[in-house]
């Protein structure tokens, strides 16, 4: 027969045999701290689309309180624009912004999710002036200096140079406690070198208030005064009322003993009556 033969040893040489599993590439396998981070990354980028989804954008946001200031206005100082992201607010960070500003006394920021913001705050209010050269400044029962302006307010007048706010804040706040219609009547509030202040009213009648102390006691005996007047009452020049729970009127400008103190009138009856139940109102400390 033609050809070549061939033999059984030569192909089975020619065939691949097994791999020696010695000589195979080793697998590589991922580390777990990759592993980790990849699933990290899916479900954060997944969260993030989320928070960032326009189901907690601002669609209403509440203001209240606010008088002087209007509502832009507040929303500027607080740093809330339009479809801010109500989730990722920072409530205290606003409440700070807001009140950082002088005209805010208190401010309150709170969120409900998923879309609504609401904002209240307290204003403060200006219950005396400053004379600042032809301008007047605006100072709250806290001594905080508002603004000035040019046209006189018609409030009560401290006699005094705008300083540190400490300063103001006695005076400030004895105007600032009066009922509208006892500060209607005040003129003037002038402070003496020892801390006791002066109340000049509007009728001329001059009041020797004392201490910023017992406040809200002179303040009712001081009212209880001037309608005991306003009804028939001896004219009077002076109230003393540095001892609260035991206030004294006469002529003059002072008490006999006192700097432009003059002679004391005798209380009629009635007053003295007036007086007592003056006594039985005041609250007890």
């Amino acid at each position: 027969m033609w050809g070549s033969s061939i033999s059984p040893s030569a192909d089975a040489a020619s065939k691949p045999g097994p791999r020696d599993p010695k000589r195979l590439p080793p697998r590589r396998r991922v580390p777990r701290w990759a592993t980790l981070a990849v699933a990290a990354g899916v479900l954060a980028a997944g969260g993030t689309g989320v928070v960032a989804s326009p189901l907690f954008r601002a669609r209403s946001i509440e203001v209240s309180g606010a008088s002087h200031l209007d509502r832009s206005q507040v929303l500027r100082l607080a740093g809330l624009a339009p479809g801010v992201n109500v989730l990722w607010l920072d409530t205290g960070a606003a409440t700070q912004r807001l009140e950082g500003d002088r005209w805010i006394a208190a401010a309150s920021v709170t969120r409900s999710l998923p879309s609504t913001v609401r904002i209240s705050v307290t204003e403060r209010v200006p219950a005396a002036e400053v004379k600042v050269g032809p301008r007047w400044a605006l100072v709250a029962a806290d001594g905080t200096v508002l603004d000035r302006v040019s046209a006189d307010p018609g409030l009560p007048l401290l006699e005094m140079t705008l300083g540190n706010r400490h300063r103001l804040g006695a005076p400030a706040s004895v105007v600032g406690a009066m009922s509208p219609w006892l500060r209607s009547r005040v003129r003037s509030v002038v402070p003496d070198p020892n801390g006791s202040l002066v109340v000049e009213l509007s009728s001329g009648i001059r009041v020797l208030f004392g201490s910023p102390s017992d406040v809200d006691v002179k303040d009712q005996a001081l009212a209880e005064i001037l309608r005991w007047m306003s009804g028939g009452g001896a004219p009077i020049g002076y109230v003393d009322l540095r001892a609260p729970l035991a206030p004294a009127v006469g002529p003059g400008s002072a008490p006999p003993g006192s700097p432009g103190g003059g002679r004391l009138a005798a209380a009629p009856s009635h007053h003295r009556n007036r007086r007592m139940s003056l006594l039985d109102r005041a609250p007890t400390p």
